[in-house]
């Protein structure tokens, strides 16, 4: 009921036919582009015409000028694009390249911070990461356990600190009695 109460309201009549709702639209449509060609009647082409004058008043809001010329909405771009690039280079005034060498020397400034190094050779990322990785793993284990590290390892240490046990007093099963246990309760045995 409350759709076809919406549809009376949006057509002005009682009955609805096919096509009703489509034709309104294009009536509605038409009347709004005329209105603001400041027309009596829609005529073919006065969207395009109306899109046209939008697209150029905007244009000239965005540059500042009074009066709309081919190539003003490329050419703002453009200084726009280049003054952010030249600000993001920290520089007054772009010129040609300034990106790419700004980008070129940011990631060359954050791979020398990440690795330690003054100049990078291939492979360097790759070091450090694994550099790290087993510096973490002795930290977690300690210096024995990582040097006998196996398949597994870290995860048995993680469950069994999530278990609150010492590795290796961790047993399967742990982990999900330490989390009933929490929720409910430590197991009473033999109804006491």
């Amino acid at each position: 009921e409350e759709t076809k109460k919406n549809t009376r309201d949006f057509l002005g009549k009682e009955e609805y036919n096919v096509g009703d709702i489509s034709k309104e639209l294009d009536s509605r449509v038409k009347d709004t582009v005329a209105e603001f060609r400041n027309k009596d009647d829609y005529e073919l082409g006065d969207l395009t015409m109306a899109l046209d004058e939008l697209g150029k008043q905007m244009t000239c809001e965005l540059t500042g000028k009074d009066d709309y010329e081919a190539g003003d909405l490329s050419k703002e771009i453009d200084k726009r694009v280049k003054e952010t690039v030249a600000d993001f280079c920290g520089k007054d005034e772009y010129e040609f390249g300034d990106l790419s060498t700004e980008v070129d020397r940011r990631v060359r400034t954050r791979v020398s911070e990440f690795t330690g190094n003054e100049e990078y050779s291939f492979g360097d990322i790759s070091k450090e990461v694994e550099n790290r990785r087993q510096a973490w793993v002795k930290d977690f284990l300690g210096e024995e356990a990582s040097k006998n590290y196996q398949f597994g390892d870290l995860t048995k240490k993680a469950l069994a600190n999530m278990a609150g046990k010492d590795g290796e007093d961790y047993q399967f099963g742990d982990v999900t009695k330490k989390v009933m246990g929490n929720l409910f309760g430590k197991r009473k045995r033999g109804g006491q």
